[in-house]
């Protein structure tokens, strides 16, 4: 009996404390993952889009709107940053492209992680059991496609992008793409272009030689060598060896054999990140962008752009375009995740005065953010003093309350351009200035002594700021951050990350 009495006591006061414990866990903040994240697109048909992104910057967020319980321990201890970021595409399917497959794909895709993440034992929850989980979460999705999504006959290609904590996963089903930037040691901290890693290249396409062995197992018969590989079936012929969906290729059709030659299988890599440092960034890519851009080309393209993702993948897209011949109805969109200074969660109150992103472009610190309820630490900025070239453009989706800005001529795609070519322009008198005056002279000191900045905004600012003298050219003033929300929350959230003297990304204003 006293035995008894002795083990029932050990199990209570297990008990106890593994309630302690989770109670605890569950009392910390939820911080969204570190990092800027924006994707463009460009192109595609009148109707529905066929290429669809998502990016959920807190993924515990929307765990806790769905009431999902996420496990505790491994890699999701201490409520570890989480955001899932995805792109899928319809033109990536095994046959003709179309919108459907990645529209469901996009809606539910959050869906299938949360419940196989949820589903991991408090035992399991290393980056192994992680990326099996998100290799399971392809299936379900494809499953639900066969099964329960009769009018869905097109497919699409997939590359997605799961952060938690220090670790990035990442998933590429087919012949969408996805590039890791790493930083040479001797490059970290400056504006060189780094060296890119491709994570989605060894399948998905039918000439590489494990693809071609792979379908060759499965009953298809693939012809060409290289780009032009296809693998024939009974369904047809298809360029691409994996996808979600396409179910006249998956379920059975035609002569023994035919069916389940394709597959969904993704394409699984697990990094933990050195963030700012020596990983500065990820790209996810469609099929008409990865085609016309190789994995390096994309990366020395957008050195220019550091910690702007709007402006990188505006340009990434505006070079794909121009090398296809025929871009007619081809969708070209590209996502980046700009990882910032200061980890995962970003840095402490105490670490936000040190070394951040200058006007050169080096990665600003990103300023931890906190839930509404919890107050504002005391090294929060509350307000900004800020300098600005306006650009007007006409959106018939999204029409401004400025008539002026309604009858603009330019389209967004064009007035990004322009701005493009002026930060580019900023960025080079910068350099020459530090060359000049030494690298000593604070960020702020070069940003106010720039001359190309006067001329640019007196020659292409729509704002009347621009017409003041001297230093107050485009200067908008001190603005607290209800004043930066009302101009938009893109742009309170961009100028949430600047440090003294630092270029913003594009943003949109109302």
């Amino acid at each position: 009996l006293w035995k008894i009495l002795q083990q029932n006591a050990a199990q209570r006061e297990a008990a106890l404390q593994e309630s302690l414990a989770y109670a605890a866990e569950k009392t910390k903040p939820i911080v969204p993952p570190n990092v800027l994240a924006e994707a463009v697109s460009f192109g595609g048909p009148s109707g529905k889009p066929y290429a669809r992104h998502v990016l959920v910057k807190c993924l515990r967020k929307v765990a806790l709107n769905c009431k999902v319980e996420l496990p505790t321990t491994g890699l999701f201890e201490n409520q570890a940053p989480m955001g899932l970021f995805a792109l899928f595409d319809g033109q990536a399917g095994a046959g003709e492209p179309g919108p459907s497959a990645s529209e469901y794909c996009a809606r539910n895709f959050h869906k299938k992680v949360l419940d196989n993440l949820a589903s991991l034992p408090p035992g399991c929850t290393s980056d192994t059991f992680v990326k099996a989980a998100l290799v399971k979460s392809f299936e379900d999705l494809d499953k639900d496609l066969l099964e329960t999504q009769p009018d869905i006959k097109d497919g699409c290609g997939a590359a997605v992008a799961l952060l938690l904590g220090e670790y990035i996963f990442t998933g590429v089903v087919g012949a969408c793409d996805a590039t890791l930037c790493e930083a040479k040691p001797e490059q970290r901290g400056s504006n060189a272009a780094g060296v890119a890693v491709p994570l989605g290249r060894a399948q998905g396409r039918c000439g590489h030689p494990d693809e071609r062995a792979r379908l060759i197992r499965a009953g298809g018969t693939v012809v060409g060598e290289g780009p032009m590989a296809r693998v024939i079936g009974a369904a047809g012929s298809s360029k691409v060896s994996r996808s979600l969906g396409d179910p006249a290729w998956k379920k059975g059709v035609g002569p023994p054999g035919a069916g389940g030659v394709l597959t969904c299988i993704p394409e699984i890599q697990s990094i933990k990140l050195s963030w700012a440092e020596q990983h500065q960034y990820l790209l996810l890519a469609t099929m008409p962008v990865a085609e016309a851009l190789g994995p390096q080309e994309m990366v020395d393209a957008i050195a220019d752009f550091q910690a702007q993702p709007r402006a990188s993948c505006g340009e990434l897209t505006a070079r794909a375009v121009a090398k296809v011949p025929d871009p007619l109805d081809m969708q070209f969109t590209v996502v980046e995740v700009w990882f910032l200074h200061g980890g995962p969660s970003g840095p402490d109150g105490d670490d936000e005065a040190a070394d951040g992103r200058s006007a050169s472009g080096e990665a600003p610190k990103k300023k931890a953010k906190t839930p509404a309820s919890v107050a504002v630490p005391g090294g929060e900025i509350k307000s900004a003093r800020l300098r600005h070239i306006l650009v007007k453009f006409r959106d018939p989706q999204r029409p401004a309350a400025d008539d002026k800005a309604n009858k603009a001529l330019r389209t967004r795609q064009e007035a990004e351009a322009l701005l493009r070519s002026l930060l580019r322009e900023l960025r080079a008198e910068f350099e020459d200035m530090r060359k000049r005056l030494g690298r000593s002279r604070k960020p702020e000191e070069l940003a106010m002594k720039s001359d190309r900045f006067m001329k640019l905004c007196k020659e292409h600012s729509a704002c009347p700021t621009a017409q003041k003298g001297g230093g107050m050219c485009g200067d908008l003033g001190w603005m607290p951050r209800e004043a930066q929300r009302k101009l938009s929350k893109e742009f309170q959230e961009a100028v949430s990350v600047l440090r003294p003297g630092d270029w913003s990304d594009i943003v949109a204003s109302v």
